[in-house]
């Protein structure tokens, strides 16, 4: 069965995430997060659909959620999410 986990980084990244959007929207807080979740769901079950980030990191992949890149690294029955960033600060 695959399945994903984060990093105490990217949750710490998700909850800054969320806290910010809830200020002035706390549904659309709740609903990138809950998309979040579900694209991790589906890229655990085939984790080398990601974009390949091997300039930054070996191994490194990505995919785009709204505005925001979760990075996670491949592993057998999964995936390890390692940061959530803002994709206008991305640096490829």
């Amino acid at each position: 069965m695959s399945s994903y986990s984060f990093s105490d980084e990217a949750v710490s990244d998700l909850d800054d995430i969320c806290t910010y959007i809830a200020r002035s929207n706390p549904k659309a807080a709740s609903q990138l997060f809950d998309r979040i979740r579900e694209k991790c769901k589906l890229v655990a079950q085939f984790p080398n659909m990601g974009k390949q980030y091997d300039r930054l990191s070996p191994y490194l992949r990505g995919f785009v959620v709204s505005d925001y890149i979760i990075f996670y690294y491949p592993r057998e029955n999964g995936i390890d999410i390692v940061k959530v960033a803002n994709r206008s600060t991305e640096k490829t």
